[in-house]
């Protein structure tokens, strides 16, 4: 397959997802809750001492400080998508584990853990919000981070795996819910990778388009899972943003079977073992919805440990 071949295999992928959410732009009715961020952790004080995260996040104002600590961590952090979450998902135990090392690397879910905190740490709100693809027959998703920009007025997302941030076709920065609803309507959007320039966003979203960024990021936006309480450590309560016609936990119970036919078929024993306790607790477990303007609410401050 030349050049084009793929980057018309690519656009027609993009066409499809793009699609998908164009009929799934009606969100289901949940919670107002906001995002609550705990800056004061006394863990992101160490996390300060011991990596040089103020330094690398610079001056200025949020966004400009949270870009520059995504793409300092960015290449510093080794992609490794089946990583076991061995590790305790809090940024400091995470950077001891992996940090600038070459032989060990962990997944999205965790890079999106150590940007949060670092932004915690240096008084930029922030949090996780996961990424899901409408099938069931999909097994992968992506996590990123988004952090609110009081300036600017709203969520901005953040990649810290790829180093990306998200524009539209006047060069305004975007959270992922004003990413899908552009995909939604086949307006010009796009990635901004690391080294690339977002002057000319016509030709930057070809070209992402080509390498398969764009296509991959619509393929994930169907629900957002997103962090409704952000603090050092894990533990934090999160809830869906899902719109109407889309069953969370069919689907979530459909993509368990499917993970569990497949290790069975390869003979990987302990992941279908994981894959039934992952059964056993969703078919107990009823999502909590988040409303669009729980979504797009500022974070709330809390202080203390409770």
């Amino acid at each position: 397959m030349n050049k084009q071949e793929f980057f018309e295999v690519q656009e027609q992928f993009y066409d499809v997802y793009c699609g998908i959410l164009f009929g799934l732009q009606v969100w289901q009715k949940g919670e107002d809750t906001a995002t609550v961020c705990r800056p004061d952790c006394p863990e992101l004080e160490e996390l300060k001492t011991r990596y040089p995260i103020e330094r690398a996040a610079g001056r200025g104002g949020a966004f400009a400080r949270a870009l520059r600590l995504c793409r300092y961590l960015a290449p510093r952090l080794k992609h490794e998508s089946m990583y076991d979450n061995h590790v305790p998902c809090n940024a400091l135990a995470l950077l001891d584990y992996c940090f600038e090392r070459k032989d060990v690397g962990i997944n999205c879910l965790n890079k999106a853990k150590i940007l949060a905190e670092c932004c915690l740490a240096v008084g930029i709100p922030a949090r996780r919000v996961w990424m899901y693809p409408a099938s069931p027959y999909d097994t992968d998703n992506h996590v990123v981070t988004e952090i609110y920009d009081r300036r600017r007025g709203g969520w901005l997302a953040l990649d810290p795996t790829t180093g990306a941030y998200f524009t539209g076709e006047e060069g305004e920065l975007l959270s992922l819910l004003a990413v899908r609803r552009r995909m939604a309507m086949r307006e010009r959007v796009t990635a901004v990778l690391p080294r690339q320039s977002a002057k000319d966003i016509s030709a930057l979203a070809a070209r992402n388009m080509a390498n398969g960024t764009n296509p991959y990021y619509a393929k994930n936006m169907a629900f957002f899972v997103v962090e409704l309480k952000s603090a050092f450590g894990a533990g934090g309560k999160a809830a869906y943003l899902v719109p109407c016609g889309v069953d969370v936990t069919a689907r979530e119970l459909q993509n368990i079977r499917y993970r569990m036919q497949w290790a069975e078929e390869e003979g990987f024993a302990e992941y279908l073992a994981q894959m039934k306790e992952w059964y056993a607790r969703a078919e107990k477990e009823t999502p909590q919805l988040l409303s669009e303007e729980g979504y797009l609410a500022p974070p709330n401050a809390e202080k203390g440990r409770g």
